[in-house]
């Protein structure tokens, strides 16, 4: 008897899976199954003819040789509750019945292995992870099949699907294209995760009238158009997803959609409220057209606070130290009493600067104005209004005025113009909407960087003015020091700041003044993003590429020590305004002498 419990039919699937992978196998859907089958039952598909009547006439003898024939099996009555262990169906709710007639008729039974009766036998079929490359013709076999589910495989088009499907699943496929035969029966397609865009979505509605669902999550459509043209005539959609897609981050979309296809019920899982359906026949009452896409979106990022910043310094300051003993001669006289009293990562980082740099859309990275840290006279006296249970200088940092090298605001007009448009007077290589869902699915990389101050200046030698924050430079002259030579910038760490958040948006972006003007402005309000927890991590510990480093969960936050962690605070704007001006540092605080004094003693 050849039979595969639940238990390892999940490790089995996943070792297929695995070791598709290892060798790189790719395999048509017609070795898939064939595959699949012969590991669950132990079946090799045979190509002979099937005997109904042969077939029929073994089986009531195996029900005879077990000692029962057409009734229940002796004590089956007392035999309990069903074993679950024994309970397949991860790959098909038909292989418990399969798995039945394999028991009684052995796995090498010709006409139960035949594919004339084995194809037709199945309704629901599951073959995820197989490197499927192609659904080859022979999936027209399973003239009975209803569910078909094929993702995360190598498919990159839908070339046939079986004559009578009903439900298709075929998420994280690399799917651009669809030529199957019209398919009438099918009324749910799932393509999420996948390359379709306007070609493939046109294909499929010519190719499914009757379609209820259509999930394109994640996809690659990029233009109301290319939604609205294929989709309007599908009488019976109801569902349409397109959370995920560039589509998504255009302004207003879920009105939009929902005014031009009218038969939706529900859009990127949600309902659409009373409120929304009032704007749709604002829109309907007003004669707008489609919007058409905009050449640039405009993006804006306003630096709140760093909190833990000790943390990423104290790497830093530690070399910085050894450095300096081995340059500091054996009779230099010991530092004054002020600084012994300070600890080694003020020691080492006092006067030094801060500055980030953040990677946008297109791949470059900007950087912003420096953050110069206070001396070690200013640190002390922050260290002594704060008192023993205040924070210790260097650990909590104000960034609310840190903008651009020329001190503007973080404010940017990102280019989604179509491939081949020109923009800023440049033509763009890609899709800039589709690069922008990209970057928006992987965060905003920040990375922080750190300078120490430029050595002083030798005892009787005038010591040259420092670069000005912003990039300004010093007076120039013959008598003029020469400037010291900045010592090189050091990557502390980093964080992505998460922003997918605005790829799935459920609520409506009209605002009651629009509503009141009876139509749409040319741009919603912000979509406002405020980032309270993005934990930034040691360069050590920075995962790249492409891998976000998660927000700290709120409680354990609360939990943590704030020794071990660093977080920054920062608030984001998509479909940003005017930028508000860039904050003023508070002063530091003045140190009383007599509170000085006091702690001294």
């Amino acid at each position: 008897m050849v039979g595969v419990t639940s238990n390892t039919m999940q490790s089995t699937m996943q070792a297929l899976a695995m070791s598709a992978s290892r060798k790189n196998v790719s395999r048509n859907f017609k070795e898939a199954f064939a595959r699949v089958l012969l590991n669950e039952t132990g079946v090799t598909l045979s190509a002979g003819a099937v005997s109904q009547e042969s077939m029929d006439r073994e089986l009531q003898m195996a029900l005879r040789l077990a000692g029962y024939s057409g009734d229940t099996a002796a004590g089956a009555a007392d035999a309990g509750p069903p074993d679950e262990s024994n309970k397949v169906g991860t790959w098909s709710d038909d292989a418990e019945e399969l798995m039945k007639l394999v028991q009684q008729l052995g796995p090498r039974n010709p006409n139960l292995s035949s594919e004339q009766y084995l194809k037709p036998f199945f309704r629901h079929l599951c073959l995820p992870s197989l490197a499927i490359r192609e659904l080859d013709d022979d999936v027209a076999r399973f003239a009975r099949l209803k569910f078909l589910d094929v993702s995360q495989n190598n498919l990159t088009c839908i070339d046939n699907v079986p004559p009578n499907l009903k439900y298709l699943k075929a998420y994280n496929n690399p799917i651009s294209q669809i030529s199957c035969k019209p398919t009438p029966s099918l009324c749910f397609l799932g393509l999420g995760y996948s390359k379709i865009g306007s070609d493939g979505l046109e294909q499929a509605a010519r190719r499914f009238k009757n379609l209820l669902s259509l999930d394109l999550c994640f996809s690659e459509v990029a233009n109301f158009q290319e939604v609205v043209t294929p989709l309007a005539p599908l009488p019976k959609l109801r569902h349409l997803c397109l959370a995920g897609s560039p589509v998504g981050v255009l302004p207003f979309y879920r009105v939009q959609v929902l005014r031009w296809l009218p038969q939706l019920h529900v859009l990127d899982g949600v309902a659409a409220a009373d409120e929304e359906q009032a704007d749709v026949q604002m829109l309907v009452a007003s004669s707008a057209p489609l919007r058409q896409r905009p050449q640039t979106l405009r993006f804006g990022l306003q630096l709140q606070k760093l909190v833990g910043l000790r943390r990423l310094l104290e790497p830093v300051a530690e070399a910085i130290l050894a450095e300096r003993s081995k340059r500091a001669p054996a009779e230099e006289a010991a530092p004054p009493a002020e600084e012994e009293e300070q600890d080694d990562i003020v020691k080492a980082c006092a006067s030094g600067s801060l500055r980030l740099k953040l990677e946008l859309p297109d791949g470059t990275w900007t950087e912003t104005s420096e953050y110069r840290f206070r001396n070690l006279e200013e640190l002390a006296a922050i260290k002594a209004a704060a008192g023993e249970d205040g924070p210790p200088p260097l650990d909590e940092i104000f960034l609310a005025g840190v903008g651009t090298p020329v001190k503007e605001p973080l404010y940017f007009d990102l280019d989604v113009g179509e491939e081949g448009s020109e923009v800023h007077g440049e033509v763009l290589q890609e899709d800039g909407l589709l690069r922008l869902a990209r970057w928006l699915r992987k965060g905003l990389v920040v990375k922080f960087f750190f300078r120490e101050a430029p050595p002083k200046a030798p005892e009787g030698e005038a010591a040259a003015a420092p670069p000005a924050s912003g990039g300004a430079e010093g007076e120039e002259g013959e008598n003029a020091a020469p400037a010291p030579e900045l010592p090189e910038e050091v990557d502390l760490g980093g964080t992505v700041l998460a922003l997918n958040a605005y790829l799935w948006r459920s609520g409506t972006d009209v605002a009651e003044e629009a509503r009141a003007a009876g139509q749409l402005p040319e741009s919603p309000a912000p979509w406002r993003l405020e980032v309270t927890d993005a934990q930034v991590v040691l360069t050590k510990d920075f995962l790249q590429p492409g891998v976000q480093v998660p927000p700290m969960d709120s409680k354990a936050a609360k939990k943590a020590n704030k020794d071990d962690i660093s977080l920054l605070s920062v608030v984001i704007e998509l479909h940003a305004g005017d930028a508000p001006p860039l904050q003023e540092e508070p002063p530091p605080p003045v140190a009383d002498p007599k509170a000085k004094a006091k702690a001294k003693k």
